[in-house]
């Protein structure tokens, strides 16, 4: 096609067009793919995708460990400690803020145990 004088096929020229206009929808549709990600991505910092879960026994006359302490966190270690102490009596329920990996209120040994591992769970 290009080597040849002066002698115009249409068929081929609108072959060409038409990859041409192909080419310039996937580039369209590549555009939003990408727009879409950066989008994802931006959201995704503020889901929690680190967590750990601890079963313990609260009280020393209970067994089966019926208490449990879990940890969720965002990629920057923001979010919370639920915990909760089992007794025959009933149980209590506790969250404590997780800010930077970090609690302003004093933590359990459970519920630092609990932390520990979720900030060092290493899903990407």
């Amino acid at each position: 096609m290009i080597f040849r004088k002066k002698e115009k096929n249409l068929k081929e020229l609108e072959d060409v067009k038409e990859v041409v206009n192909y080419v310039r929808a996937l580039e369209k549709r590549l555009i939003l793919l990408e727009e879409r990600i950066r989008d994802l991505e931006s959201n995704s910092l503020n889901n929690f995708n680190k967590f750990s879960v601890l079963r313990f026994n609260s009280f020393n006359d209970m067994g089966g460990d019926q208490s449990f302490a879990i940890a969720l966190l965002d990629k920057v270690n923001n979010g919370f400690v639920l915990t909760s102490l089992f007794h025959k009596d009933g149980f209590r329920l506790f969250t404590k803020p997780i800010i930077k990996g970090v609690s302003k209120y004093q933590l359990l040994e459970e519920e630092e145990t609990a932390l520990k591992k979720a900030i060092n769970d290493k899903k990407e």
